[in-house]
C-alpha cells in the first residue's frame, strides 16, 4: 500500500525526470500550476491531501509514464536507481543471460578479423522477458532524465537490432516509432525510413528523434542512420544504446563531434569488468586477460 508521502515522492521524481518542477508538471498536464505545490499537500488543519485519480491520469498522459512506473518511483525501485546502480544491474543481467561472454582460452573472431576475449550479443536479450523489461525500464529512466520527454517527438530503431528495443522504449515513453534501414528498400516506395512522419516539423526545433540501438563500439555505424534521418529533415541529437564498449574513446569522440550527437548508455565494458570482479563471476586469470584487452583493444593478441 502506497502512503501519502510515497505518491507525492513519485510525482516529484516523475517531474524531475521530465525536466519539470512540480508546478511545471501540473501546468503541462492542464492542471492549476499550484496543484502539486508542497504547501497544498496538507490541509490547513494538517490533514493529508491526495492527488486525484484524474490528476494522476493527466500526468501519466503527458509524461508517457505508466502506472506501474509511477509505483516503482514511489517505492524506490528500478526507475529510482542512480546511474552507478543501473550500470551494475545492467552488467549483471548481461552476464546472467549470457548476452556477454568471456573466453580467454578461445577468443572470439570478430567481423573485422580481429580476436577478442569478450563478445556482446544484444539480440539474445529479446528472449528474456523479465530481464529485458528491467533494462527497458532503466532505458526509459535514462532517456527521461538525460534527454527529457518534452524534447522527444519520435523514437527510431536502427536496423535490425535496434528495432525491438526502439519498440519497447516507444511504448514506455508513449512516443511514435519509426525504424531506419541501412539502405533504401529495393522496391515499392524505396523507403529507408519506415513509419509515418509529419509533413511539417513538429515544432521550432524540428521533429526531434532519439536513435535506439542495442550497442555501440566506436559509433561509426550510426552515421548511416543519422544521415538518412537528417536527409529527411529530422533532428537527431541523441543516441541511446544498452551497451557501449567505452574502449575506443578517441574514435568515439571523433564520431560524436562529426555527428553532433550525445550518447546515452546503460553500461560499458568497464562497468561489466568491475561488477564481474566484485561478484567473483569469473576466474581472476580470465578477468586479467579481458582487462588487458580492454586497455589495448587495437594491439591485443591472443596467446
Amino acid at each position: 500500500m502506497l502512503s501519502h508521502d510515497d505518491i507525492w515522492t513519485a510525482l516529484d521524481r516523475l517531474a524531475a525526470a521530465g525536466g519539470y518542477s512540480p508546478s511545471g508538471l501540473a501546468k503541462k498536464a492542464g492542471l492549476d500550476p499550484t496543484s502539486f505545490n508542497k504547501s497544498k499537500r496538507h490541509s490547513p488543519d494538517g490533514k493529508p491531501r491526495w492527488p486525484s485519480t484524474e490528476s494522476i491520469s493527466k500526468v501519466l498522459a503527458v509524461t508517457g509514464a505508466t502506472m506501474s512506473e509511477l509505483m516503482e518511483l514511489a517505492q524506490g525501485d528500478s526507475l529510482a536507481l542512480d546511474r552507478e546502480q543501473i550500470a551494475a544491474q545492467t552488467a549483471k543481467i548481461l552476464i546472467d543471460t549470457r548476452s556477454i561472454l568471456f573466453n580467454a582460452q578461445s577468443p572470439f573472431q570478430l567481423k573485422s578479423g580481429r580476436y577478442s576475449p569478450v563478445y556482446f550479443d544484444g539480440r539474445r536479450l529479446i528472449s528474456f522477458v523479465e530481464e529485458r523489461q528491467a533494462l527497458m525500464n532503466f532505458g526509459a529512466q535514462v532517456i527521461r532524465e538525460e534527454v527529457g520527454i518534452k524534447n522527444i517527438d519520435y523514437i527510431a530503431g536502427g536496423e535490425t537490432a535496434g528495432i525491438p528495443y526502439g519498440a519497447y522504449l516507444s511504448e514506455r515513453l508513449k512516443k511514435p516509432m519509426i525504424y531506419v534501414r541501412k539502405e533504401p528498400k529495393g522496391y515499392g516506395r524505396m523507403a529507408q525510413i519506415e513509419g509515418m512522419l509529419p509533413e511539417e516539423p513538429t515544432n521550432a526545433h524540428g521533429t526531434r528523434v532519439v536513435l535506439v540501438e542495442d550497442m555501440q563500439t566506436d559509433g561509426g555505424s550510426k552515421k548511416i542512420f543519422i544521415d538518412a534521418m537528417r536527409d529527411a529533415n529530422l533532428t537527431v541529437e541523441h543516441i541511446f544504446v544498452m551497451f557501449n564498449y567505452g574502449i575506443f574513446t578517441e574514435r568515439e569522440e571523433q564520431y560524436r563531434k562529426e555527428m553532433k550527437t550525445k550518447l546515452h548508455a546503460l553500461c560499458t565494458w568497464w562497468d561489466v569488468i568491475k561488477f564481474a570482479r566484485e561478484a567473483n563471476y569469473f576466474e581472476p586469470e580470465t578477468l586479467d586477460v579481458v582487462e588487458a584487452f580492454l586497455n589495448d583493444p587495437e594491439g591485443w593478441e591472443p596467446d
